[in-house]
């Protein structure tokens, strides 16, 4: 019985201490967070943080990570009394995380949470293109990018449907219809043009040009090619099916081709990688023999860029240039846009209209005898090739600003996405 007695007693005490015994304090911890971030326009934010106040801070560093397993960048630094930072270059992507890093009077440095903001809406292509091309009977888009990659863009998937490595440096492609097929022409830095299958990209064939080739243009089972070779040979006309050389002729190495529409084989061809820039004119029988060729006189006089450059749909007609500037086939200057002081991006035409992509990121409609402004579209982004197709216009769009001038700059399309819009 006394045993009993004396186990309640201990307990009654020791439940007595335990009511009464306070708990133990939990040591503050100094943390920054950094709130959800404010969109104040498509590419500005606002951020702020607070601490909690434990500690001084001398500065605060701003983190900033576009991709989930990117590295970060630093946005500027601000002083220890500041809580508020704008980042106003967000570029156009999904994905942006924030973080800041506080450095204390101290020297301890404190880390806040990670905030991310999202836009799904934004579908990338994840290509930073050189050029591209489309084949408006199979409804494809063809897109070479700056690593040598060329990616099939269907349009009525609306997607990328194929992805290749040509591991070369790639010039100014073409399309054409060999045996029944239609092939995609690719040249090369190494000397050769690659063909391909149109439809899924399986290589088909090589030929050689014997020299670095830029640009390619096929032509009833002939291949036309703009070489580094001598400035007397540099343009090159070659069998589809036997692969020998037809003829040489040239005025300066390199440069790109386009065969006048309407025309059995006469090309405009714009020089590169000289100044000033030419203009010149080839004319060929239908076996790829050069019969005549001719140059501009003016040598630099009016705009000329290999990279801009569409032929008119008669024959007769080309357009160049971010100026939008007009030559007719006897390689005179008749025009140019009024395009005020939008930088024109890219041409496409249809049977009424210049159609012509800006840097203001506008598609402009201009009337293809008259040159008159007729109306425009707004676009999300900018404009690096536009395509017309049917009743549609088709936008490969750069997600930032571009250097569209004559002359090289290292500024290019850093990804694309596609717009499509009704005409």
């Amino acid at each position: 019985m006394k045993n009993i007695i004396l186990l309640f007693s201990l307990l009654f005490i020791l439940s007595c201490r335990n009511e009464s015994s306070p708990e133990p304090e939990q040591t503050p911890i100094e943390k920054i967070t950094l709130n959800s971030p404010i969109v104040i326009n498509e590419n500005t934010i606002q951020l702020n943080w607070t601490t909690t106040g434990l500690k001084n801070y001398q500065s605060f560093q701003i983190l900033k990570r576009t991709s989930e397993k990117g590295s970060a960048t630093y946005l500027n630094q601000v002083d220890g009394k500041t809580f508020i930072k704008i980042d106003d270059k967000v570029e156009y992507i999904p994905y942006v995380d924030y973080q800041i890093l506080g450095y204390t009077t101290t020297g301890e440095q404190i880390l806040s949470n990670l905030v991310t903001y999202k836009r799904p809406e934004i579908k990338l292509l994840g290509i930073k293109p050189v050029d591209a091309i489309m084949d408006s009977e199979l409804g494809n888009i063809y897109i070479f990018d700056l690593n040598g990659g060329i990616h099939l863009y269907n349009i009525a998937q609306n997607k990328i449907t194929l992805s290749i490595s040509s591991n070369a440096k790639l010039g100014f492609a073409d399309l054409g219809t060999y045996n029944g097929k239609k092939e995609l022409y690719v040249p090369r830095n190494d000397g050769w043009v690659y063909v391909y299958d149109a439809n899924n990209l399986n290589l088909i064939d090589q030929i050689s040009f014997k020299s670095e080739i830029e640009s390619v243009v096929y032509n009833n089972n002939v291949l036309y090619g703009a070489t580094k070779d001598i400035s007397n040979k540099s343009i090159k006309s070659i069998s589809r099916s036997t692969k020998q050389i037809i003829s040489e002729s040239g005025f300066y190495q390199s440069g790109r081709l386009k065969r006048l529409n309407n025309t059995q084989v006469k090309f405009f061809w714009i020089s590169s990688g000289i100044s000033p820039t030419d203009l010149g004119l080839f004319n060929f029988d239908a076996n790829g023999n050069l019969i005549d060729k001719m140059s501009d006189s003016y040598h630099g006089d009016y705009p000329l860029n290999h990279r801009i450059f569409e032929n008119f749909p008669d024959g007769k007609r080309m357009i160049t240039s971010n100026t939008g500037t007009i030559y007719d086939d006897k390689l005179k200057v008749v025009s140019g846009l009024p395009k005020g002081n939008s930088e024109l991006t890219s041409f496409s035409f249809d049977s009424n209209y210049i159609i012509a992509g800006t840097m203001s990121k506008t598609i402009d409609f201009y009337d293809i005898n008259s040159y008159l402004r007729i109306k425009s579209i707004n676009t999300i982004r900018y404009p690096f090739r536009v395509f017309s197709y049917g009743n549609k216009i088709i936008s490969l769009s750069s997600t930032n600003s571009f250097y569209a001038g004559d002359y090289y700059s290292d500024n290019t399309p850093k990804d694309l996405i596609i717009e499509i819009f009704d005409k």
